[in-house]
């Protein structure tokens, strides 16, 4: 079963927090739903959440089927993308998706491109900015043309995983995102309500230390920078849910797994005990 425990020693010459901070929790905004669906203004939030996990395979596919660039130059992106209709409901927005400017990683003029769905934003995403209202239009030749949606967020280059979590709400490809192991490893890993018992979390079935030998043991080359590049990982998944303000205690769960892992197997390499 797994414990959160942090490493029995201090990791020599690192500057990593043992655990990654949750800001205080904030609901989303009754306006911000009503802004992309009116007729939603009395249902409960949680209920609102769970009827679009339902749909989650359904959204995804709409994402997956709307065919734009990954990424362009800010000086190249247009004011909205046609794309081919297909079953099931279409994407309301494609979000040009930068990354906010820091000391060390100065103003970008690349922008990942992400379609996406209104509500799902609006329902999950508590300090995300008010959301236009999606004025689709339909060419004369039959295609959809999607308005953009600017979005900045701390890791642009790291939002996908996190939109198709809020998307899908598919822990296991999560997971995949933020541990390389097999994903046998985390087969016992449960989302809410799909089989864990109350008040356990996902992982309650999951060897949290033998996850973290098998992703020391694998590291390839040189270890320490391996992992290195896997808390950056998470770290950068970790600060946009706090900027978006996504409070999905399944995603909290993962990212404070998957520390807790990553940490665990730099201290097994940095005592030489793998």
């Amino acid at each position: 079963m797994y414990q959160h425990q942090h490493p029995a020693s201090p990791l020599p010459n690192l500057q990593l927090p043992r655990t990654l901070n949750r800001p205080a929790y904030t609901e989303v905004q009754r306006e911000a739903i009503l802004d992309v669906e009116p007729n939603l203004g009395q249902v409960p939030f949680e209920y609102i959440r769970k009827g679009l996990h339902a749909r989650g395979e359904e959204l995804m596919a709409s994402i997956t089927a709307a065919k734009v660039p990954s990424q362009l130059p800010r000086s190249r992106l247009s004011t909205s993308f046609d794309i081919a209709p297909t079953r099931g409901t279409p994407p309301t927005h494609i979000l040009a998706v930068q990354s906010s400017p820091s000391s060390k990683h100065p103003v970008s003029d690349i922008v990942f491109l992400i379609p996406t769905h209104q509500i799902v934003l609006a329902a999950n995403c508590a300090h995300i900015p008010r959301i236009p209202a999606s004025r689709s239009q339909i060419r004369s030749n039959g295609m959809l043309a999607i308005p953009v949606m600017p979005l900045v967020v701390p890791h642009a280059e790291a939002f996908a995983p996190l939109h198709s979590f809020i998307v899908a709400h598919r822990l296991d490809r999560l997971m995949s995102a933020l541990l390389p192991v097999p994903p046998s490893m985390l087969s016992g890993a449960t989302t809410r309500g799909s089989g864990s018992g109350a008040g356990a979390g996902p992982f309650a079935h999951v060897s949290a230390p033998q996850v973290a030998t098998y992703l020391a043991a694998s590291a390839a080359g040189d270890k320490m920078s391996a992992l290195m590049a896997l808390t950056r990982t998470v770290s950068a998944i970790w600060r946009n849910a706090c900027a978006l303000g996504v409070f999905d205690r399944d995603l909290w769960a993962a990212l404070d797994f998957s520390w807790e892992v990553i940490l665990g197997a730099m201290n097994m390499v940095a005592t030489g005990a793998v």
